[in-house]
């Protein structure tokens, strides 16, 4: 069997504690399973029938001046993204919009993580070929595991009788932090866990004030900081609910890893969310809104029970395999055009 050629590439400045470098890390666990699929991770050389990469920085620039027939980008990011993360974002959005724009066109292909990334690309103006293909979650790695369930609550100092609503990701405006804070003090019953950290420092955004209210969080609040990815199964195992209220995610991969333990979902009432997340997740605007999701959760049996099924729905449409079928179409299409021969052997 002909195998592709493919390198995948992540620049290190993206970072380890977020959704771009977790679907980096699952695509290389994954693709070393694909018998036609020859992978090679972040090489310099070129030897390859295609580059796919999750970032969009310097060596992103790079391959594509060299080599953009045979790039794949996966857009992880738009203008939006910026707004509430890092400071001055209003000031050079303008200019970020701008390079989105050039390096994304830079690409033979765009590999869009949700239909609504995919219009906001054609909004600024890119004109590679756009495909729309969301994450997906491996079930056999993120499964409800009681033994995990039980050595994490004892690693965080909780009790097995403890409720846990879980959140993963940065510690930043735009992930709702503030909100997250005042629904943890309307619910002193219930544990609320904070998985992330704050990887650009003082670059965040609102970084002061957003210090000093989670230094001054309630008792009920926990922030173990940034974790191993390999500990992120044990991580949701241990938690009752998926709580996040951000105000903009373009594919929010914890939440399908968190479903995918039938954790039922309650997050900001968000319009990016019904193309990919349907109508599987409970939803609010505000704090006291979370507050009474969460609330019902916690005291209705019946109802957690309820929000548990959706959410088990709602992974099983994002399973690895139609996403690593559909990834390497896409591998062929581009290694096609750069490699003719492939088409003849394959």
């Amino acid at each position: 069997m002909k195998k592709i050629k493919l390198n995948l590439v992540a620049e290190n400045f993206i970072g380890e504690a977020n959704g771009v470098y977790t679907a980096f890390l699952e695509a290389v666990d994954n693709l070393k399973k694909e018998k036609d699929i020859d992978l090679s991770v972040n090489d310099d050389s070129g030897n390859c029938d295609v580059i796919h990469t999750h970032s969009i920085g310097v060596k992103c620039m790079w391959l594509s001046f060299l080599y953009n027939r045979k790039l794949i980008i996966s857009a992880h990011v738009v203008p939006d993204s910026f707004t509430g993360s890092l400071i001055f974002s209003s000031l050079w959005k303008p200019l970020a919009r701008w390079y989105l724009k050039f390096i994304y066109n830079r690409a033979r292909m765009v590999i869009a993580v949700s239909p609504l990334v995919k219009s906001e690309l054609e909004k600024i103006g890119v004109n590679s070929e756009i495909q729309v293909l969301c994450n997906s979650v491996d079930r056999t790695k993120f499964k409800k595991d009681r033994d995990l369930r039980k050595r994490f609550r004892k690693k965080f100092k909780l009790s097995d009788s403890d409720f846990i609503a879980l959140c993963v990701g940065q510690i930043q405006p735009r992930k709702g932090i503030y909100d997250f804070l005042e629904t943890a003090r309307n619910l002193p019953d219930i544990k609320f866990v904070w998985v992330g950290g704050r990887p650009f420092g003082r670059l965040t955004a609102d970084y002061d004030n957003m210090t000093k209210a989670v230094d001054e969080a309630s008792d009920n609040t926990i922030f173990p900081g940034i974790v191993d990815f390999q500990d992120m199964p044990g991580i949701y195992a241990a938690a009752d609910i998926y709580f996040m209220p951000s105000y903009q995610e373009n594919f929010a991969f914890a939440t399908i890893e968190a479903s995918s333990l039938k954790l039922p979902l309650v997050l900001r009432d968000n319009v990016e969310y019904p193309s990919s997340l349907f109508t599987h997740y409970l939803k609010g605007r505000n704090a006291n809104d979370f507050t009474d999701c969460i609330k019902k959760l916690y005291s209705d049996k019946t109802y957690l029970s309820n929000w548990q099924n959706e959410s088990d729905i709602l992974a099983s449409k994002y399973e690895i395999s139609a996403y690593m079928e559909k990834l390497k179409y896409y591998y062929w299409q581009v290694a096609v055009e750069s490699n003719p021969l492939l088409k003849k052997e394959s």
